[in-house]
């Protein structure tokens, strides 16, 4: 391998432990050496890597947490908003969910002792809503429409219905089930698009 591939090799290594890490310890009770020890690197491959734990935790929700929300965001082109639930609610569905809803806890409440890490975590839904954002304006543009609003503000809220039903599933999944999510997006949202049903 090249040394770029390796240290590509050691940076995921240290993200897989740190995302075991944090999810059984918590961010307080996880420590650089418990996350080098379980990734079986040394504290220099650590900093190597990663300027400090904060770099790495908000690493881990960004490259391996929400870049699933953004994929769905780059690829919600031409969906209603009930088929952008439904691909919402397919990701949550993933067995790797869990780790990211716990991890976006901690993450949270660390934020609110650390206005450091509360910087980094502003970066969290910042390309997110950028992406969102921008569809909308597409979505628009092609019906020769302007948006009913601020393309952000429409995107901070598909965000934040997509968050909060994830939240509220992980702690009473009975009560909100996978498919309430495209029922949601789509009487909520659905009146924004009226107009996509005379493009089909």
């Amino acid at each position: 391998m090249t040394r770029a591939e390796r240290q590509a090799q050691t940076r995921g290594a240290l993200l897989d432990a740190a995302a075991r890490v944090f999810v059984e310890r918590g961010f307080a009770g996880a420590s650089v050496e418990a996350i080098t020890a379980e990734a079986g690197y040394t504290r220099g491959a650590f900093y190597s890597n990663f300027a400090s734990r904060e770099e790495l935790f908000v690493a881990l929700l960004q490259e391996r947490g929400f870049e699933w929300a953004r994929a769905v965001a780059r690829d919600a082109a031409g969906m209603s908003p009930g088929e952008l639930g439904a691909a919402a609610a397919a990701i949550h569905a993933q067995t790797a969910s869990e780790w990211m809803v716990r991890l976006f806890l901690e993450v949270l409440a660390q934020a609110g002792r650390d206005p450091e890490l509360r910087r980094l975590a502003a970066g969290f839904w910042s390309g997110t809503r950028d992406i969102g954002a921008e569809q909308v304006r597409r979505s628009y543009a092609e019906a020769g429409r302007e948006p009913p609003a601020d393309p952000g503000e429409i995107a901070t809220a598909f965000i934040a219905l997509d968050i909060g039903l994830a939240l509220q599933r992980y702690v009473d999944p009975d009560a909100v089930p996978a498919e309430a999510h495209a029922r949601l997006f789509d009487l909520l949202f659905g009146p924004l698009y009226e107009f996509s049903s005379d493009r089909r």
